[in-house]
């Protein structure tokens, strides 16, 4: 084992080296987010003296305990919380610098609520060595500590808005500044990641202090037509911040001195609050959806898709999901639309409520990431490429839960060394495919080469998508039909939500 010590604009720093893996864990790269600092902007960190170690993990941000999916996930490894996070880690191969290497930075997911840099399952190591890839790997603050709206801030600073996001941005400077120090191309940086790491991906696309920090990007199970989900104005998450801090008792001037713990002290009233990106005008300029709409977008290569069986794993136990609550989701997404997905679904509903509202939400999922692809398609020049991940994650009760939402995470790390997980030789076929699409996209934006199936840019008219599984398969969408008559219900409504929102200005 040795110790790589690399000189960044801010001081050296020295990582270890572990099986032919260059890591450099937990650099900082902003100040401690702490006291006066909390809920504001990420502010730029002092140069040191003499040599930072960097060979561990730093504090996962500050959340609450365990994951807001609840118990159908594996626990995952991770550092504990603190306010002080912002840090962020790189793997590169042995012997990197100098060499140019694409860039991989990954946004993780956990619905703005929580997640963490140094959870197992986003260990680059593997990816960084087996494809030729620098990865990056950061935190953000989640929650209220990363998406804290309150006019005392902008009291003091006009800016004080989505610290989260601005996390995300210092992080693409700090990139932009130092990655050249470790073998990595600042003019060749891919950002991929899931679920709200996806969905943080699309606000940086509309994002206009993002333009240039990134240049391709891999966004995995979010849509900007995701209307019930991360779809506020800045008024709208002031209501919601002040109405957890009167729950839990804490005022105005107590923001900057009461405890993490105070603030996290009501889990079930946190939870419901939701605290995410919000339109401010500055950072996120408009509703996602809007400026999707309006081609308002940086026109780069995107890969983008999901699983074809998203949701099941999100419902809960199966056991608990009702007939009653598939009627509020149905009325909640579609009000308009309900008697169609009735029509479609309806059927399941006395044998297995969970199964016809997973049906529902995947295929929705499915459908709303083929309007998000149409829309990229339409509105810019730089090729499309769509994936469904049908790989179906073995021992997880596969004839019920299928390939789940995130389950590709450790296909394309390369990380199937699960103590909870029994992987075998397809799934290590799969995840050798899938890595070396992702790191071919990453070098030249191209996920094609000689020794992969060939996978076709996507348009509307030939509908061609890359199914990923054992083996990989570029065809017309299969489900064209059911997915066409739910896009077309999504793009009713989402004509009506925009149609709202302009006779609202």
């Amino acid at each position: 084992m040795t110790s790589p010590i690399i000189e960044t604009t801010k001081g050296k720093v020295q990582g270890i080296n572990i099986n032919g893996v260059d890591k450099f864990l937990g650099i900082p790269f902003a100040k401690p987010p702490i006291g006066e600092r909390r809920f504001f902007p990420p502010v730029e960190t002092d140069t040191w003296e003499g040599v930072l170690d960097a060979s561990s993990f730093k504090a996962s941000p500050m959340q609450l305990p365990g994951s807001s999916e609840g118990a159908m996930y594996p626990p995952e490894k991770r550092t504990a919380p603190s306010e002080d996070c912002l840090y962020l880690n790189v793997y590169a191969p042995e012997n990197a610098s100098g060499k140019n290497l694409p860039v991989m930075v990954w946004l993780y997911g956990g619905h703005y609520m929580n997640g963490s840099s140094t959870s197992a399952g986003c260990e680059g190591s593997n990816f960084a060595k087996n494809q030729k890839v620098i990865v990056v790997t950061f935190n953000y603050r989640v929650g209220i500590f990363g998406f804290m709206a309150h006019p005392k801030l902008k009291k003091t600073d006009q800016k004080a808005t989505n610290a989260g996001l601005e996390d995300m941005l210092a992080t693409l400077k700090w990139i932009r500044e130092n990655i050249s120090s470790f073998g990595g191309n600042p003019n060749n940086v891919t950002l991929f990641g899931v679920s709200a790491g996806s969905s943080a991906i699309n606000v940086l696309l509309t994002c206009p202090a993002a333009e240039g920090l990134f240049h391709a990007a891999i966004t995995q199970s979010g849509s900007p037509f995701n209307h019930d989900e991360w779809d506020i104005n800045e008024a709208q998450e002031q209501t919601r911040c002040l109405n957890y801090l009167a729950k839990i008792g804490v005022s105005e001037d107590e923001l900057f001195c009461v405890s993490a713990e105070k603030l996290l002290s009501d889990p079930e009233a946190y939870e419901a609050s939701e605290f995410c990106p919000y339109v401010d005008g500055r950072l996120v300029p408009a509703r996602l959806e809007e400026s999707f709409l309006a081609g308002k977008i940086h026109d780069i290569p995107i890969i983008l898709g999901c699983t074809a069986d998203e949701a099941f794993i999100l419902l809960g136990e199966r056991e608990k999901v009702t007939k009653e609550r598939f009627e509020k989701t149905v009325a909640t997404k579609y009000p308009d639309h309900k008697v169609a997905i009735y029509n479609k679904y309806g059927a399941y509903l006395d044998q297995s409520p969970a199964y016809a509202l997973g049906r529902f939400r995947s295929d929705n999922t499915i459908a709303n990431m083929r309007y998000f692809a149409s829309c990229l398609v339409e509105f810019r020049t730089s090729p499309t490429y769509f994936y469904i991940f049908q790989k179906v994650t073995p021992g997880k009760e596969p004839y019920y839960y299928g390939a789940y939402h995130a389950s590709e995470n450790a296909y394309h790390f390369q990380n199937l060394n699960s103590e909870f997980i029994n992987y075998g030789e397809s799934d290590v076929r799969v995840s050798n495919t899938m890595a070396k699409y992702w790191a071919n996209f990453a070098a030249c934006h191209d996920p094609n080469s000689k020794a992969l199936p060939e996978w076709k840019k996507f348009t509307p008219q030939t509908n061609q998508i890359m199914y990923i599984d054992d083996p990989c398969d570029c065809v017309p969408l299969k489900t064209k039909a059911l997915t066409e008559e739910l896009q077309k219900i999504l793009e009713e409504r989402t004509e009506k939500s925009v149609r709202r929102a302009e006779s609202r200005i």
